[in-house]
């Protein structure tokens, strides 16, 4: 996983409220602890095993997340961990 794909991973868990489902919610639906999910938004590396499941769920689920997440990102939009 490169730092590239790894922000968008924490952009597309950014945005999951904008598609209808709150982090809480997804984190249930996946059998994750929310806590989990906020941690790897703020910045902690999430396993390998992890990343690759959360984010095939998200692609799988809500495709919309990640293409909003691309946007941001390829539109200059600063990532929390660059402010």
């Amino acid at each position: 996983m490169t730092d590239s794909r790894l922000n968008e991973f924490r952009e597309a868990l950014r945005y999951l409220s904008f598609n209808g489902i709150t982090l809480k919610e997804f984190a249930r639906k996946i059998n994750i602890k929310p806590h989990t999910l906020y941690n790897y938004i703020s910045g902690q590396k999430p396993s390998f095993k992890n990343y690759n499941y959360i984010l095939y769920i998200l692609e799988r689920d809500y495709p919309a997340a990640i293409a909003e997440s691309r946007e941001i990102i390829s539109q200059g939009g600063k990532t929390e961990s660059e402010l």
